[in-house]
């Protein structure tokens, strides 16, 4: 049993990596969504959040993590860096190191684009926060405990954000019809914007521009 995807495996549904402790496992699910287990502990860590009955996970030759349904691209994650490598180590860190041993993305980590139905999240008692980062690092779109949506710059100065308070441990997804929403811990939608075009993303680009993407064209830009 391993605790490492090389580049070019896979997982079919069924088929897990378990950290060398035994204690975290990474599964494909049978509906085709991988996600990340604690041992005793109930809720998942993280998960794809993207599943397709008969998808396979598969760790890309340059250095993304995918999701593939039939000869479909569905998912992908991290940055391109041939010859990388996922890992679940003890800590239930799971993340992607590149040859050089530098971690490109971990569990905490959306990198570029939000794909439909991956979340971000805000911290929480389980450790299950998800930041957004730009791919040069630089910009980042996170939660506040006060489930404020904030779009910063090196860590400190805001450029954006949703204003809204009050609802810690909040959530924020894109829906397969193209919606942008973020929920409190209830899972009720207290932001939202909608593209109506299914299949949108969010992208956090370089230059610090915030938007959804159809296709190529940039249907909403939030700063």
């Amino acid at each position: 049993m391993s605790d490492t995807l090389l580049p070019g495996q896979k997982l079919l549904a069924g088929q897990y990596i378990r950290s060398r402790s035994g204690v975290f496992t990474l599964i494909m699910d049978t509906r085709g969504e991988a996600k990340l287990f604690q041992r005793g502990v109930s809720w998942r860590l993280w998960s794809s959040g993207v599943g397709r009955a008969g998808s396979v996970l598969v760790m890309g030759t340059d250095g993304t993590l995918q999701m593939i349904y039939g000869r479909t691209k569905i998912w992908s994650m991290s940055i391109k860096s041939a010859g990388a490598k996922l890992v679940l180590p003890d800590t239930g860190n799971l993340a992607i190191y590149n040859t050089r041993g530098k971690a490109n993305w971990n569990r905490h980590m959306v990198v570029g684009t939000l794909m439909p139905q991956s979340q971000i999240h805000a911290p929480d008692p389980a450790g299950r926060e998800v930041i957004m980062y730009s791919v040069n690092r630089v910009y980042t779109l996170k939660f506040l405990t006060t489930g404020n949506l904030v779009l910063l710059k090196n860590g400190t100065t805001v450029l954006w954000s949703t204003g809204k308070k009050g609802a810690p441990e909040s959530y924020g997804s894109v829906g397969p019809e193209g919606t942008f929403y973020t929920f409190n811990n209830f899972g009720d939608i207290t932001w939202m914007y909608d593209t109506r075009r299914a299949g949108s993303v969010v992208q956090l680009r370089d230059d610090g521009h915030l938007v959804m993407v159809n296709g190529r064209t940039v249907v909403k830009t939030f700063v």
